[in-house]
């Protein structure tokens, strides 16, 4: 029988009050942030890599796509095709209509601004908005074409971080501070090794799909989502069941402490990837990147099912959920 168990010193259990117990559930809390940030991060990341890769391929060609399927929408209201009215749609009917949705999305913005704040913008704003949108969209849609790909996307980190290392200190989050900082920095060592087009976006968001799971997977076992094996749980007598729940909760620490252990091996052994100098082809990025997915995940895994441990021991008592599947 499979059941889902909540652990005893979980997000849903009061904080101890003191010694060990408290000290087991802030490491708990603390993990959780970390992969909440990470997780946070890795999802912006693979939003604006893939982003970056849609605007450059619509804009780099001289051909397009837009225009492209306009066409198949006249020929097919019954319009003759050509190259000429191919031609006209796209030198001018496609930028018309990308800087009327650039204007009009600026005109949104600020009138759904406007209505959160309860208060009606002039219409002279909402042209102010719209113009400075059609302006911004064409020197950023520029910017991506001409500069080559590490440069963007530095700038855009540097952007990023440092709007989000303010905002973190002015609200006292520490730990997102120190993470902004960790992660602008591996960031910007990274975006050197990119290649100058986008053909390397594909790679990376597999990449980042592979480290978005293995965090994911350790954020479910702070939500009590993962599932636990407790083949035997009703045939154990009631008195002990505590202390095999304790039991069970170390062996799930050595287990994440093994893991955690072959990874970083696999990644910093004699043998592994981090001295073997394999890189990704697309991207340039180190081939360890991947499993070190793992390493991070297990190692974070390992912090809270041995805080969870010390907790189970200091306060026995049985799990309090259990869901049958």
């Amino acid at each position: 029988m499979t059941q889902a168990v909540e652990p005893s010193g979980g997000a849903a259990d009061a904080v101890p009050p003191r010694g060990l117990a408290r000290a087991a559930a802030a490491v708990d809390a603390a993990v959780g942030r970390v992969e909440q940030w990470l997780v946070t991060i890795i999802a912006l990341i693979m939003t604006g890599t893939v982003f970056l890769d849609i605007v450059y391929r619509s804009f780099a060609s001289p051909e397009s796509q837009l225009a492209q399927k306009l066409l198949k929408i006249l020929v097919f209201c019954g319009l003759p095709p050509s190259e000429t009215l191919y031609a006209t749609l796209r030198d001018v009917g496609t930028p018309i209509i990308l800087t009327l949705l650039a204007f009009l999305a600026g005109w949104a913005v600020l009138a759904s601004a406007g209505r959160q704040q309860g208060t009606r913008r002039p219409a002279w704003q909402g042209l102010l908005a719209g113009v400075a949108s059609v302006a911004g969209s064409y020197a950023f849609v520029r910017f991506v074409v001409a500069v080559p790909s590490r440069w963007v996307c530095l700038a855009l980190l540097i952007v990023g971080c440092v709007a989000y290392l303010a905002y973190a200190l002015r609200r006292g989050e520490w730990i997102g501070a120190i993470l902004t900082l960790v992660i602008g920095a591996a960031g910007g060592w990274l975006c050197r090794l990119l290649p100058p087009q986008y053909i390397w976006s594909q790679e990376l968001s597999l990449i980042l799909l592979a480290w978005l799971a293995f965090i994911g997977a350790s954020m479910a076992t702070r939500a009590t989502k993962h599932i636990q094996v407790e083949a035997f749980a009703k045939l154990i007598p009631t008195p002990l069941r505590p202390w095999m729940h304790a039991l069970g909760l170390l062996v799930t620490t050595a287990f994440c402490v093994y893991i955690t252990l072959l990874a970083w091996h696999h990644v910093f052994g004699p043998r592994g990837d981090f001295g073997s100098g394999e890189v990704r082809p697309a991207t340039g990025m180190p081939g360890w990147t991947v499993i070190m997915s793992v390493l991070v995940a297990f190692s974070l895994m390992s912090l809270r099912f041995a805080a969870r441990t010390v907790d189970a021991c200091l306060h026995p008592k049985a799990p309090t959920a259990e869901i049958v599947h």
